[in-house]
């Protein structure tokens, strides 16, 4: 089994694949503008589909990155707000959170000794 997408909801499709776009990378690989759909993919593997519909709390994404630091740097530059880098001793890893325009909580992470 693979997981194929993982859905959320957001007020206005365009304007999140736009933001995902800019702000992490992702690439629009599918719209269907009549059913408000936009497929989203990250360079290493997973998809996003951005359904329009009220956004639904409870969903959290999570992305690795190689450095935590220069994300969150790069994202400052782009005016995106986002946390003071945190480290996690116990697990080896490093992280900062932000959300999308829809309030979806994102966290970008790196492990420790990589």
């Amino acid at each position: 089994m693979t997981l194929f997408m993982t859905e959320i909801h957001v007020a206005d499709p365009d304007r999140a694949a736009r933001w995902y776009s800019r702000t992490l990378g992702l690439r629009v690989t599918h719209r269907d503008d009549l059913k408000g759909f936009v497929l989203v993919e990250a360079t290493g593997g997973g998809r996003i589909a951005l359904t329009r519909g009220e956004p639904i709390r409870g969903c959290r994404l999570v992305f690795r990155v190689d450095d935590v630091g220069a994300e969150r740097d790069r994202l400052r530059v782009l005016g995106v707000e986002v946390t003071e880098v945190a480290h996690n001793a116990e697990e080896h890893y490093r992280e900062v959170r932000l959300s999308d325009p829809d309030g979806t909580p994102i966290t970008l992470f790196a492990w420790a000794n990589r």
